[in-house]
């Protein structure tokens, strides 16, 4: 699994550990300006990154997102 951003973390919960992936990661990237469901789909592309069906071009391209009126 590719993780670009080095957004993967581990969140631990009593004695189990979980593997996540925060966009807290993408600090200076201005994620906070992205509607609710893009961070929810960057969410989702940061996990599922593998170089081939979910690239960091593909993360770039939600990350750079502009609104049109």
């Amino acid at each position: 699994m590719t993780d670009s951003f080095k957004s993967r973390t581990t969140l631990q919960v009593g004695s189990r550990r979980y593997d996540i992936f925060g966009l807290a990661a993408l600090r200076g990237r201005n994620v906070d300006r992205l509607p609710y469901a893009l961070k929810i789909l960057l969410e989702n592309l940061l996990r599922f990154e593998d170089g081939i069906n979910v690239t960091r071009r593909d993360i770039d391209a939600v990350l750079d997102w502009k609104a049109k009126a």
